[in-house]
């Protein structure tokens, strides 16, 4: 049986060994979606690119049996099972599950609504934080849980990155109706690429290169039992998801920003930090993000290309929308340099409620010092107190080692701390000063009895990372230190924040 003739028979209803009423095929240019009942059944079309060779039935075979596998890791309840298409009579019929020899595979997928994918959600304005928050935490758990890439194995190196970028760009270069813009973005991110090569290869050696999921944008994340289910992982090419868990996590935050959500992409890149603990890879985060854009904007002007039926609007739509993707790229690997602000304040301030909220409305990485202390004791209490000045020390040399990444990066940072300490105050301060970037004191301040009540309440919560209580409170209340000239000079209410602004003692 033909490909035609195949899939001529699929679209009918008796192909299927259950009552279904019609089915709707969704077409890539590598395989057909047929849509029937309640479930989903992805056929790969017998063809031959220069990035796959389906031309042959175990070829096919073999791809479906990958795809099975990789996305039962993060939807098994979307994936069920690889079946056998089986040819039926003279006819030129065909049964989806049949007895009989196969002819061809599919895997058999849960039917889910178009609406309910994120990308439907957001255009609808119906995608909300605690969506966020979840697929963050999911895709942590899923990077901690992969298995990571050997040197030897070349994926996630230098040349690899070079090769997929070399191949993106030139594809954009040929398509693009704007070839000056298309150049000048393309040289930027080339450089970049060159001048990140040791990061790169770093990454490599610290085992962040790993099978991840490779194509994780909006599109291909599905809200499932109201849980975000990432799903179409990248099968057909081990280069493509054998990467650094940084670059998979770049494209939802780009997809994000794409979209007009900066507060949602900051607010993913955030929880998804506070829970990985790879604040490392934001040293690579915006180049990734770029190549993501660039990416994107390849892939769409290929199917405009190959498209049969497209009209003067949606194709004005689409070269619009890859010109914003170049933007974009060219945004995120061009950035003015970066703030560095610290947080001041008792605890049950607001500080961290704050921090969250300028970190979203302004573009910001969040560091927590109640997180990172944890993460320094694998989540134990230290034997010599929590708060004594070595372990204090400690966990202030981590966030200040962490805004310096992501600083040098081009990313504004937020360290979320007390800041009671003048001498902490001054060697962030000193830090900004070093990297050439504007310094902000965001103070927040409350009545101690104010204070105590919020310690209390957010104790019996038990939804914060915070352990302070109220004997910390009256340690702190004896141990604070004013602030000096320079440092007033600094502060900023939290209303009134800029981070694009110059403090006054930066004048």
């Amino acid at each position: 049986m033909d490909d035609a003739a195949m899939t001529a028979a699929l679209a009918r209803p008796d192909a299927y060994p259950f009552p279904v009423d019609d089915v709707s095929v969704i077409e890539t240019h590598i395989s057909r979606v047929f849509l029937a009942g309640d479930f989903a059944y992805k056929v790969r079309k017998p063809v031959r690119f220069d990035f796959v060779d389906f031309s042959t039935a175990q070829a096919r075979r073999d791809d479906c049996e990958t795809e099975l596998r990789l996305n039962r890791r993060l939807a098994p309840e979307l994936y069920l099972d690889v079946v056998p298409i089986v040819a039926s009579g003279a006819g030129g019929t065909a049964q989806m599950e049949g007895n009989g020899a196969p002819v061809e595979y599919a895997v058999k997928m849960r039917r889910f609504a178009q609406r309910d994918l994120l990308i439907e959600m957001l255009r609808e304005n119906r995608l909300h934080a605690a969506h966020v928050d979840a697929l963050a935490l999911r895709i942590a758990e899923f990077h901690r849980g992969q298995p990571s890439a050997r040197v030897e194995d070349g994926f996630g190196t230098p040349a690899r990155i070079n090769a997929i970028l070399a191949e993106c760009l030139g594809g954009i270069e040929r398509l693009g109706e704007n070839p000056g813009m298309a150049r000048e973005v393309s040289k930027l991110v080339r450089s970049r690429a060159t001048a990140l090569a040791g990061a790169v290869q770093s990454r490599l050696r610290h085992g962040c290169v790993r099978e991840c999921h490779g194509d994780l944008h909006l599109g291909n994340i599905v809200l499932v039992d109201e849980k975000p289910t990432p799903f179409d992982c990248l099968e057909f090419d081990p280069a493509l998801r054998w990467i650094d868990t940084i670059s998979d996590i770049a494209f939802p935050f780009m997809d994000l920003l794409h979209h007009g959500r900066q507060d949602l992409a900051y607010r993913l890149l955030n929880v998804y930090l506070e829970h990985s603990g790879d604040y490392a890879g934001l040293k690579l985060l915006p180049f990734y993000a770029a190549m993501r854009a660039l990416v994107r904007a390849r892939v769409m002007l290929e199917r405009l290309r190959q498209s049969e039926h497209v009209t003067g609007a949606s194709m004005s739509a689409t070269r619009l929308e890859c010109r914003n993707l170049l933007t974009l790229a060219w945004r995120l690997v061009v950035r003015r340099p970066a703030a560095l602000v610290v947080m001041h304040g008792l605890s049950g301030s607001g500080k961290s409620t704050v921090a969250a909220a300028l970190a979203e409305a302004a573009a910001m990485v969040r560091v927590r010092s109640d997180v990172e202390r944890k993460r320094l004791h694998h989540g134990m209490r230290p034997a010599d107190g929590r708060y004594s000045r070595k372990e204090s020390d400690r966990t202030y040399e981590r966030l200040r080692a962490i805004c310096r990444v992501g600083c040098g990066a081009g990313l504004p940072m937020i360290a979320d701390a007390t800041f009671l300490s003048s001498r902490q105050r001054d060697r962030f301060m000193a830090l900004a000063h070093r990297l050439c970037v504007p310094f902000f004191i965001v103070q927040c301040e409350a009545p101690v009895e104010t204070l105590k009540a919020r310690i209390k309440a957010r104790a019996q919560a038990c939804l914060d990372a915070s352990e302070a209580d109220c004997a910390t409170l009256a340690w702190q209340l004896q141990v604070q230190e004013p602030l000096t000239d320079l440092q007033r000079a600094c502060v900023v209410p939290a209303h009134l924040f800029d981070p694009n602004s110059t403090p006054e003692h930066a004048r």
